[in-house]
């Protein structure tokens, strides 16, 4: 594993509101990915968790502190950050954010839509399939997602998340709505983004998850409070 620093967070904050009605959501947290590694991300709801994500991740902006990725500074222009956000980072949101009415496959292929340059008709199909397949979903590539199950749709987010081959894979409670076998199964999924060298960072209640992964790292109220592995 290499030990060269693909996300570097230094001393970042996030702050929402203004004056009475300001939540300080992360402060001062400083925080390393390194390649072909799991990180389980713990602590108690609303302690920072989903925000760190989303700040790494380039979906919202920094109050404080600075953000490299892939050894450069994170782009400030809106244009460049939805680039990098969609080239270098898969997203596995926490409710899935799938649209019901589409195919597995259609949702699998909106990241697709959005790259530059945008692939061909036949090469979307191709990325699209190759994702379902690789959780387990070949059968459904055409069944909407509002027919399938919680963790089908899970698969489905999933797969969504790794139709780019994303270099860093962001997973926000991904097992934490499905029973223990489901669970079980989506972790090892998630975890097998590391046999090609890409990186996990998850977001999690579950011991179970915590256990698998590589590193961990324990926030509260917006700070970390300890690390591990």
């Amino acid at each position: 594993m290499s030990t060269t620093n693909i996300v570097e967070a230094s001393d970042i904050e996030v702050t929402f509101g203004t004056g009475r009605a300001v939540v300080r959501a992360l402060r001062g947290v400083s925080v390393t990915l390194r390649p072909g590694e799991a990180v389980a991300l713990r602590g108690p709801s609303g302690c920072g968790k989903s925000t760190l994500m989303r700040a790494i991740g380039l979906r919202l902006s920094l109050t404080a502190g600075s953000l490299a990725i892939g050894g450069s500074p994170a782009p400030t222009a809106r244009s460049s950050r939805a680039r990098l956000r969609n080239s270098f980072f898969g997203y596995v949101e926490q409710e899935f954010g799938l649209i019901g009415r589409l195919s597995a496959q259609a949702n699998v292929a909106v990241p697709l839509e959005y790259a530059r340059p945008r692939p061909g008709a036949a090469q979307r199909r191709e990325c699209t399939t190759r994702a379902l397949t690789q959780v387990g979903l070949h059968a459904h590539l055409g069944d909407r997602v509002s027919e399938l199950s919680g963790g089908e749709r899970q698969r489905v987010a999933i797969a969504r998340a790794l139709v780019n081959e994303p270099t860093v894979v962001l997973a926000d409670e991904p097992t934490g709505a499905l029973d223990s076998a489901t669970a079980g199964d989506i972790l090892t999924v998630l975890l097998g983004v590391r046999d090609r060298g890409a990186t996990l960072l998850i977001a999690t209640h579950d011991e179970r998850v915590a256990a698998a992964c590589d590193r961990t790292i324990d926030l509260l109220d917006g700070r970390i409070q300890a690390t591990s592995g």
